[in-house]
């Protein structure tokens, strides 16, 4: 067993390796070239399946305000804010908490994104398929946070 989800730890790294890679200059995202910041967090822990956030922002967006392209159990990508006030400014509406993603919020007008968010709920079976379906979500969003932001 370790050495499957050894194998599946790999294979999962290298994709989100390369959704960064294209983030950073591939043409989907050629309009904010220059612009990006990318934190990326990988856990993993011994005999268990990896865990990788790609914290995703361009330098003039309010602090706090990102689009997570996560795998944890679920693979999914998530327009967000941690400050509540951020939210109520630029939303004009009541904050909505994201589920699963405590003192964070939606930061999106978007009203399905509890279930909308996943690309796939077994995040252990990401494919080369699913990694577009991630970066097609992220470029979405990015545009969806600009024009509220506009």
């Amino acid at each position: 067993m370790s050495n499957d989800i050894n194998q599946i730890t790999q294979q999962i790294e290298t994709y989100f390796d390369g959704i960064e890679q294209q983030i950073f200059s591939g043409e989907q995202f050629a309009q904010w070239r220059g612009s990006f910041e990318v934190k990326k967090i990988y856990i993993k822990k011994e005999n268990a399946d990896i865990k990788c956030d790609l914290d995703v922002r361009l330098q003039h967006w309010p602090e706090g305000v990102v689009v997570k392209v996560y795998k944890h159990k679920a693979l999914a990508v998530l327009p967000s804010v941690n400050d509540e006030s951020i939210a109520r400014e630029h939303l004009k509406q009541e904050p909505m908490p994201s589920k699963f993603w405590k003192g964070t919020f939606y930061f999106s007008l978007r009203t399905d994104l509890d279930d909308a968010r996943y690309v796939l709920r077994e995040g252990n079976e990401m494919t080369d398929v699913d990694a577009g379906t991630c970066l097609a979500m992220l470029k979405g969003f990015i545009e969806e946070v600009e024009g509220i932001l506009a």
